[in-house]
């Protein structure tokens, strides 16, 4: 790789420290507390549970114990690795793209990243949000869930104004703006129930990635929107949500990482016929089944017991 010209900026700017702590295995010793993270110093160890904080939304942190230091992910990277620059450069540059293939490949990955967040810099910033809002009560969803997703009902003015809105990110964790489901759809029936930021490109995106791709050896479901992942999430299944029913190439490859993949789209003639071109497009690259729902009804219609009873023992 030595004859590939780094952007420094561009490294630490789109890299999350949360995510090189993930990658060492580092993030179940620290707390999220609103924007940090606090734990223990990856640096210089110890057992102060309070000495490292990454201010998360600036990307940076500090330790204020022994180390009495801080800076960017480039900096932790650096420390953390015993590497000079360029090493370090190098190996933000081989974890920023969980995809097998070659470098450029991963550049080319990326620079969609890039320009996502530019496109909705607008929206990137939380909005103050509801919830336990009453579609997500008949959704079944807890509040807790719903705050944990960033999702709940929006009484502002503007794009999210009439919906329920759900934070979206990247597969690196960083926010790209949110979907909005409206309350009322029977309103303007020609609209449709789903509001996106204009020009988003759904195809690269996997709802949920970032919170299970550490969780991909041990499988994960497929489903078509947002409530479901949440509803899956609420009895420890890992999900991800396409945002409709198309599979795209770049969607293809994030599950192929996957050591299974249980497709559990809803149960109208639309959701089974794509069910099957999904499973035959994938069993190709993992482990792939069908989680068939009863005619008309989605996951979120069911009970808990039911999707446990659907999921469990394909994921065993």
């Amino acid at each position: 790789m030595a004859h590939i010209q780094f952007d420094f900026k561009y490294l630490k700017n789109n890299i999350p420290i949360e995510y090189v702590l993930e990658k060492k295995g580092l993030l179940p010793s620290f707390k999220r507390c609103r924007d940090k993270l606090i734990g223990p110093c990856p640096i210089h160890g110890g057992d102060n549970t309070r000495a490292f904080v990454a201010t998360i939304s600036k990307n940076l942190w500090f330790c204020f114990t022994k180390c009495n230091a801080g800076g960017d992910v480039i900096e932790l990277v650096r420390r953390l690795e015993r590497l000079n620059y360029r090493q370090t450069a190098e190996y933000l540059a081989s974890i920023s793209y969980v995809l097998p293939g070659r470098y450029e490949e991963k550049c080319s990955a990326l620079s969609v990243q890039v320009q996502v967040q530019k496109n909705f810099q607008p929206f990137i910033k939380p909005v103050h949000l509801i919830a336990d809002a009453l579609l997500l009560k008949q959704k079944a969803i807890r509040p807790d869930t719903a705050r944990k997703f960033e999702a709940g009902a929006y009484y502002g003015a503007g794009f999210l104004q009439g919906c329920v809105a759900v934070r979206l990110h990247d597969h690196l964790s960083n926010p790209l703006g949110y979907a909005g489901r409206r309350i009322q759809p029977n309103l303007v029936k020609s609209l449709g129930k789903w509001k996106f930021p204009k020009g988003l490109p759904k195809s690269k995106l996997l709802y949920n990635y970032h919170r299970i791709r550490h969780m991909l050896k041990k499988g994960i479901v497929l489903v078509e929107c947002p409530w479901a992942v949440m509803r899956l999430s609420q009895i420890g299944i890992p999900a991800v949500a396409l945002l409709g029913t198309y599979l795209s190439q770049t969607q293809r490859k994030l599950l192929s990482n996957a050591s299974r993949v249980i497709i559990m789209l809803d149960g109208d003639p639309a959701g089974k016929k794509a069910a099957m071109r999904i499973k035959d497009i994938l069993q190709s690259y993992t482990c792939v089944s069908i989680a068939a729902l009863p005619s008309g009804l989605d996951p979120d219609d069911l009970s808990d017991h039911q999707l446990t009873a659907k999921i469990q023992h394909l994921l065993a």
